[in-house]
């Protein structure tokens, strides 16, 4: 008779342990920096700091340019606590793998180049690479500071995939009560790709819906019928229409057949979202964002859960999905993001909604097929500096390529390797240190097998560190290090010097209340590196100085502090281009024009004159 097994028994409660687990009891926010104010109608005057108070008072919508703990922390300092009606989040799901941005240059077709051809980069929005009790103890800490500022109605919904949803749904029954779960709502987006063998091929996200309380709101929202539903309204009435012959009984027993007809709304929506298709790559909607959702998935969740003029927020922004809707849908919204690409990618979309919301009601703050209050301004806000932190991931991606260095997906110290050497980058906002060295000393005594050497990538050096190295190469018959300097290796640094856009630009009074602004020319040392026009376009001539430009604003009374929107140029299609030459309408005194130019990797260049 075989020994029978011990099957460890499980330890309590059903709550989620990780190492190092540690709850959040105090934050302190951050300053906020107001950085541009995006105001077509100019009827308003944005506040310094984005207290809930005073925007109540005259609201409107916000985007957060920062860490979106920080955020987070900042918003609860500023009085938003219980204030926010849904959540909507899309957090990385620790694939291992970079998210990127496929980024064009504009006006190809009809030129000498076609709009298929025209030069493709793809721009790392950010890293999903993570150790898993690091992302634990990540998500954990957010989603404690989300329930802090929901309110007792509000509702937050969590976009996952089957490989975090598990976890996560512990760590949301801990901190919202199991029995605020709601749903775990399945999207079958569809599977597309390449198909993999020896598994069922991965065609669904998952949502995970809580509520703050049990009085939490909710509207109906209907989805088609499908045809297994349409099976059963065999039967055609004297008017065409089709339904179903129900059985039935009255009460004295006796059977009579009745009809049923198909709802013209269709049937209340399941948890099971099989209507909302993942985005082709030639929809409307692509914003070239490789992680973006569908603007109509997100609609569900916000008609679901939220009433008109409620206030929504969404932490993950990416592309701007969830506060396209809300202002579509004419609700009061918050993004936030870290990535300075995502923050402009979200203001641009904005900016057209605005613009065609504009365009359909002249008097914008009410539209009349709807009764909805539009909100037609919103302002950028900076929380912390991470000028140079927001583009971490991306410069790192070009250090690899630049130096060609082989990636390894399974190692979450090293990024990779040259040659037979282990290759550490350290983070391009500081030079190499002491901490630095240590940290790569205390992995290295985790692996009592590596042999190989270090190859140490950064941008800077202390002077301390040149003794550190020197002494444990002296002493180690293994892991020796060498540096790699790329802010003096002339051989190896050339590509992290920036160099800013560059234009001709004329700005003029053309009457006392007219301005002339004309863009004669634009150049972006960046993009031409990036896109390696040198060797490409160059050769065969650009066909227009504007293929390099994504979009162009003006400010009509610049006054230095921020930008403030009055008048913006984003073409429709991709094919398109800027106008480049503008009549503007402005005050008959004297005042300083400001005009900015973003180009299509997000390089900025800002001109500004007095007339």
């Amino acid at each position: 008779m075989s020994e029978q097994l011990k099957i460890q028994a499980p330890k309590g409660r059903p709550m989620f342990y990780w190492v190092g687990k540690k709850p959040i009891q105090t934050v302190k926010g951050f300053p906020a920096q107001l950085i541009e104010f995006h105001n077509p109608k100019n009827d308003i005057k944005p506040v310094d700091s984005p207290d809930y108070k005073e925007l109540e008072k005259n609201w409107y919508n916000l985007l957060f340019e920062g860490d979106n703990e920080e955020v987070l922390a900042t918003l609860l300092e500023n009085g938003y606590r219980s204030k926010i009606d849904l959540i909507y989040i899309d957090p990385p799901y620790a694939s291992n793998r970079d998210y990127l941005r496929k980024v064009k240059l504009k006006g190809f077709k009809g030129n000498e180049i076609e709009e298929d051809e025209a030069p493709l980069l793809q721009q790392i929005m950010y890293e999903d690479i993570w150790k898993r009790d690091e992302y634990f103890q990540w998500i954990y800490e957010r989603l404690i500071l989300m329930k802090e500022l929901l309110s007792d109605s509000g509702s937050i919904y969590v976009h996952l995939d089957y490989r975090m949803v598990h976890y996560v749904k512990l760590i949301m029954d801990e901190i919202f009560g199991e029995e605020n779960f709601r749903n775990e709502i399945i999207w079958n987006k569809g599977f597309r790709g390449t198909e993999s063998k020896n598994i069922y091929q991965h065609a669904h996200d998952v949502i995970l819906w809580y509520s703050k309380s049990k009085n939490y709101v909710w509207n109906d929202v209907w989805q088609p019928y499908r045809d297994t539903d349409m099976n059963r309204y065999n039967k055609i009435d004297e008017e065409g229409n089709k339904y179903a012959q129900i059985k039935r009984r009255k009460t004295d027993g006796t059977i009579y057949y009745g009809k049923t007809y198909p709802k013209t709304e269709g049937k209340r929506i399941d948890d099971v979202i099989n209507h909302v298709a993942i985005m082709a790559s030639t929809s409307g909607e692509r914003t070239g964002f490789e992680t973006q959702k569908p603007e109509d998935l997100l609609e569900i969740f916000i008609k679901a859960s939220t009433n008109f003029d409620d206030l929504i927020l969404d932490c993950f922004i990416g592309s701007g999905t969830t506060v396209r809707v809300a202002q579509k849908l004419g609700r009061r919204w918050i993004g936030c993001d870290i990535n300075k690409g995502a923050i402009q990618l979200t203001a641009q979309g904005i900016s057209k909604i605005i613009r065609e919301q504009l365009e359909k009601d002249k008097n914008l703050k009410l539209i009349q097929d709807n009764k909805v209050k539009i909100y037609s301004s919103f302002a950028n806000y900076k929380v912390n500096d991470y000028e140079f932190k927001q583009f971490q991931s991306e410069a790192k991606e070009l250090a690899v390529k630049h130096l060609e260095i082989e990636k390894m997906g399974t190692d979450n110290f090293f990024e990779g390797k040259l040659g037979k050497r282990l290759v550490k980058i350290i983070d391009f906002n500081h030079p190499l240190n002491l901490i630095d060295l240590e940290n790569i000393k205390d992995e290295l005594k985790k692996r009592d097998n590596e042999e190989r050497n270090i190859t140490i990538v950064t941008y800077g050096q202390e002077i301390n560190t040149y003794l550190w190295i020197e002494e444990w190469n002296k002493r180690m018959p293994v892991n020796k290090i060498e540096v790699v300097n790329l802010k003096t290796n002339k051989e190896t640094g050339g590509f992290l010097i920036y160099e800013p856009p560059q234009a001709d630009i004329e700005i003029k009074r053309i009457n006392k209340n007219k301005a002339k602004i004309k863009i004669n020319d634009f150049i972006s040392p960046t993009v031409i590196k990036r896109f390696n026009l040198a060797k490409t376009l160059l050769d065969k001539d650009m066909p227009d100085f504007r293929s390099m430009i994504e979009y162009v604003a003006v400010d009509v009374n610049y006054n230095e502090k921020f930008f403030q929107t009055i008048y913006i140029d984003i073409p429709e299609k991709q094919k398109d281009l800027i106008k480049a030459d503008y009549d503007i309408d402005i005050q008959n005194k004297k005042i300083k024009i400001a005009v900015k130019i973003v180009d299509v990797l997000g390089g900025e260049l800002l001109v500004s004159k007095e007339i």
